[in-house]
């Protein structure tokens, strides 16, 4: 993956995640005034959008904020997919609930920190550069964060049945009742290779067809 820190001279780029809009916006708002040395991404409000601007592009984000409760696919899983795929982004979860709820559970996922939605913005600011500096944020007690590099050396490491990035992205749009062709068509990839992805993902997720992995892929997705 190409340099994202901004080391080149560019602006080092942030996109947002989270699944209410209004509040996307707003976020959006307030940190490209507090931020002006970073660049600013179009946000995205599902979590398929953020795994794929993270793992299938040339110049990924330099940051990514993650909110924890999104519709389709749920925080912790969005960053642990990414994670899986790209070493470099830097991720600080963002939450509107209490942080101590969520910390363990994002830094095993493999995020670099956890901020409130309600911090000061001039906090927020501190967290942001202080992540992308390729340092963590939010240790306290019995969670400790690791850098990108770390977390995802640690996650390739483990042997899990959990689904890749593009199984997800696949499942996600299948979900939706998108055809085998009309995926294919929008995340650029053969018809062939998304049946694949698809049957990886039903024997995944037990389910014992395309049909019901959807039941399966909603369902996992509740939790």
């Amino acid at each position: 993956m190409s340099d994202i820190s901004g080391r080149d001279g560019s602006k080092p780029t942030m996109l947002i995640m989270d699944n209410d809009r209004m509040a996307l916006m707003a976020l959006q708002s307030i940190l490209a005034k507090a931020l002006p040395d970073f660049e600013l991404l179009p946000p995205v409000s599902e979590g398929s959008k953020a795994i794929q601007l993270c793992t299938a592009t040339k110049r990924p984000p330099a940051v990514l904020l993650a909110d924890i409760a999104m519709n389709d696919i749920n925080g912790p899983d969005v960053v642990r997919a990414i994670r899986r795929e790209n070493a470099t982004t830097a991720i600080l979860a963002i939450t509107a609930s209490i942080v101590g709820r969520h910390a363990q559970e994002m830094a095993r996922a493999g995020a670099q920190g956890i901020m409130s939605k309600n911090d000061d913005v001039r906090l927020q600011a501190v967290a942001i550069r202080q992540v992308q500096a390729g340092k963590t944020w939010g240790d306290g007690g019995d969670v400790r964060f690791e850098t990108a590099a770390v977390a995802s050396a640690r996650i390739k490491a483990e042997k899990d049945n959990r689904l890749s990035a593009r199984e997800m992205e696949v499942a996600e749009l299948w979900s939706r009742g998108r055809t085998m062709p009309q995926i294919a068509a929008e995340l650029s990839i053969t018809e062939t290779t998304v049946r694949t992805h698809l049957m990886r993902a039903a024997d995944k997720l037990g389910a014992g067809n395309l049909k019901e992995l959807i039941g399966a892929w909603i369902r996992m997705n509740l939790h």
